[in-house]
C-alpha cells in the first residue's frame, strides 16, 4: 500500500511535529519543522551564488560587473542587469525597452 503525499499531508505532518516540539519543550525540533513548512509553502528561499570563488574578485564598479557579464552572458541579460541596478546604459538601453515592452516575458 503507498501513502499519497501531498503539501495538505506534508504540512499536516509539520504541524504535528511543531506541537510535540512545544509540548516537549524542544525548540530545536520546533525551529527545524517550522523551516521545512516555510520552504514547503516558499516562504523559505534558499539562494545559492553562480559562479565559481573569486569570479567577480577584482571588479571596483557596477560597470565593470556589467561589462563582464555583457561579455559572458550577452547584452540583453547586462541590459536586465542593468535595469535592476537602476543603471541607463548607452548601447544596450534598446534592449532594455524591448523587453519591458514584451508583455510574454516573464522578466519585466
Amino acid at each position: 500500500m503507498k501513502t499519497r503525499v501531498t503539501v495538505e499531508t506534508l504540512t499536516d505532518e509539520f504541524n504535528e511535529a511543531i506541537e510535540l516540539a512545544k509540548v516537549t519543550k524542544n525548540p530545536s525540533a520546533l525551529t527545524g519543522a517550522a523551516i521545512a513548512k516555510g520552504k514547503l509553502h516558499g516562504l523559505i528561499i534558499e539562494r545559492k551564488e553562480a559562479g565559481a570563488p573569486g569570479d567577480f574578485a577584482g571588479l571596483q564598479s557596477a560597470d565593470e560587473v556589467l561589462a563582464l557579464v555583457r561579455s559572458e552572458l550577452g547584452d540583453e541579460t547586462a541590459a536586465l542587469l542593468a535595469k535592476a541596478l537602476g543603471k541607463q546604459e548607452e548601447q544596450p538601453a534598446e534592449v532594455v525597452d524591448d523587453v519591458a515592452r514584451d508583455e510574454s516575458s516573464t522578466l519585466q
